[in-house]
């Protein structure tokens, strides 16, 4: 919501908002599924949002898209094959390309314009969608993934807020899907909301998660465009722990750690010891 020069994005219930002051509106536009909106503010850039909720910023997108792609390539024993639903402002595939290990990168996004837009306002994002690994898929992702069996190594649903047409991507349904399309060593990665608002019952979603996979575990990273910015991650596996990096990867992840922003091999150790509160919150105490 834009008010005198301020872009306000409210909470589900409407108890909370956080505001940016915009400079200007650099592109805005009704799709076939959602509006979609670019503003360039003081705080943190250019801003994407999609029906007015914050999905991307300069500040910080490399936060969200390093520990999505390269928490579960350093545990998954044959990351040969990785699927992103959701992601259309390729942030996620630009960090799984820097591993050329792996052979193929599918892309599902229901909305084709989010990965047009981004590929003008976020270029740094969009780098890697040419890379000849990467394969754009422009499908509903709750439909795409009920027709794979034992084809992907990870899975990262890169969503949006569980609402409309992205609430489907958080049943246990959805999750049995996933399970059923991951290999034998398989991991899912997802986003998993604010334990503190929780406006989206975080538990329900952990529980659903559980119905689905042997091993469930979570993890926080600071996502200062997202409501309460303290953020927590889902980490799903059919029997891998998240903090069994593999030894194999260690001198490459090593090299390639150097120039990344936010992950690094210590912290992905560390980010998975939580709090009490934060168990408590997702059910996993």
């Amino acid at each position: 919501m834009l008010d005198n020069g301020w872009f306000y994005e409210r909470s589900f219930r409407n108890t909370f908002s956080m505001g940016w002051k915009v400079k200007k509106v650099l592109h805005s536009e009704k799709s076939k599924y959602q509006q979609i909106d670019v503003v360039d503010t003081d705080a943190v850039g250019r801003l994407l949002l999609l029906d007015g909720k914050t999905m991307v910023s300069n500040l910080d997108e490399f936060v969200y898209h390093e520990v999505m792609a390269h928490i579960p390539y350093m545990v998954s024993k044959n990351c040969k094959k990785v699927l992103i639903i959701g992601g259309g402002d390729g942030g996620v595939v630009r960090e799984f390309a820097k591993h050329e290990s792996i052979e193929q990168i599918d892309l599902v996004e229901i909305d084709e314009r989010v990965i047009e837009v981004s590929k003008i306002y976020f270029p740094e994002c969009t780098s890697a969608l040419d890379d000849k690994r990467v394969n754009i898929l422009p499908q509903d992702g709750f439909a795409f993934i009920k027709s794979k069996k034992n084809e992907y190594d990870v899975i990262v649903v890169d969503s949006t807020d569980p609402e409309d047409f992205a609430s489907g991507l958080f049943t246990s349904e959805f999750y049995t899907d996933v399970y059923n399309a991951l290999t034998k060593d398989g991991i899912m990665m997802n986003q998993t909301e604010n334990p503190f608002l929780d406006e989206y019952d975080v538990k329900s979603i952990y529980s659903n998660m559980k119905k689905a996979f042997e091993n469930v575990q979570s993890f926080t990273a600071p996502m200062s465009i997202y409501p309460g910015v303290f953020w927590t991650f889902g980490f799903s596996s059919k029997g891998a722990r998240a903090t069994h990096l593999i030894d194999a990867k260690r001198n490459e992840m090593e090299a390639l750690q150097r120039d990344l922003k936010w992950y690094n091999m210590d912290w992905h150790k560390g980010a998975f010891a939580i709090s009490n509160f934060h168990k408590r919150k997702i059910g996993l105490d």
